[in-house]
């Protein structure tokens, strides 16, 4: 093959996949949520409308839940890579990466970043049958009561579930952990007292917080959360150099064209600066984080190093 060839060959696809990039989306695009409705698919839910505004196609929500979201990432991977089909990204799969041994699929092989779009802090909530006003009270009921503590989280694998696991290490509470199908099963279980603590995202407790129901005792990362600025910190309440919190993105399969990935990480930077959404997105205890394509790579690679270490502290492993 001839050099000029090589480069007429070029030219060539690159300007088709630049049309590609321009036409996209030609049809309804699947953003695909490894978890039950009622906790990390309602930010999913608010940016894919703001997408489906600006590309003129309906994003259409594909709950998926199971396996700490391993069964919606599954299908991602396999999806045709054309940006039709996309993952709602939860930095739980930056965990699961490492717990779990045999998994179909890997993040940082068969996925390509599209940007990261919201960060939250976790919130330690208890229900209102727990006989505790603050969280120095918890430990010392739960060190009094030890092995009686069920502790949910939305999947085994998740931040929740990880963080924890990191909390009664590091406190030398015993408790047992309850996974469910995602947030909005483990807050259903947590008013039932099925559970009597749990860890998770803000946005998952909110109304509950505020109907007196469920009591927050504590943020997971190294400040005070803005929306509950007398609530302390774990790290506050004892648990020297605690901060964990849960981040949110998309991913798309690993051969979506390059220009399309641009395209939907552009877009979801333009939607991203709309106040309707900030603002919504704020309401439910998100913090709006943009970072493009490759920063989100980078995080992504940062953060399966970081949940290694600690499991591999935890000694946790899955199959």
């Amino acid at each position: 093959m001839t050099n000029r060839f090589k480069t007429i060959t070029v030219f060539v696809l690159t300007s088709l996949l630049a049309v590609a990039a321009h036409a996209f989306p030609d049809r309804p695009v699947r953003l695909v949520v490894g978890f039950a409705p009622g906790g990390s698919d309602i930010s999913a839910r608010l940016v894919g409308q703001k997408l489906s505004e600006l590309w003129g196609q309906p994003v259409i929500i594909d709950n998926r839940p199971g396996a700490a979201g391993n069964i919606g990432a599954d299908v991602v991977a396999k999806a045709v890579p054309d940006g039709h089909t996309i993952l709602l990204l939860v930095n739980s799969y930056t965990i699961n990466t490492s717990l779990y041994r045999n998994l179909p699929w890997d993040l940082l092989r068969d996925f390509a970043p599209i940007g990261r779009y919201a960060t939250s802090p976790m919130v330690v909530v208890v229900n209102d049958k727990m006989p505790v006003k603050n969280f120095a009270e918890f430990v010392a009921y739960a060190k009094a009561n030890a092995g009686k503590i069920n502790y949910g989280s939305a999947g085994t694998g998740t931040a929740p579930h990880l963080a924890g696991e990191l909390f009664a290490l590091s406190s030398g509470i015993e408790m047992t952990h309850i996974p469910y199908k995602g947030s909005g099963p483990s807050v259903t279980a947590l008013v039932a007292d099925e559970v009597q603590l749990s860890f998770g995202a803000m946005s998952a407790f909110d109304g509950l917080v505020q109907q007196g129901r469920l009591k927050p005792l504590a943020v997971t990362t190294a400040t005070r959360f803005s929306r509950l600025p007398n609530v302390p910190t774990v790290a506050e309440s004892g648990v020297a150099g605690f901060d964990v919190d849960i981040w949110y993105g998309l991913l798309a399969p690993a051969k979506t064209p390059p220009a399309i990935v641009k395209k939907i990480s552009d877009d979801l930077a333009r939607v991203m600066t709309d106040p309707d959404l900030l603002s919504k997105l704020k309401d439910r205890g998100l913090e709006p984080a943009y970072l493009d394509s490759v920063k989100t790579g980078t995080l992504l690679k940062q953060d399966v190093q970081r949940w290694r270490d600690i499991i591999s502290k935890l000694k946790l492993s899955l199959d």
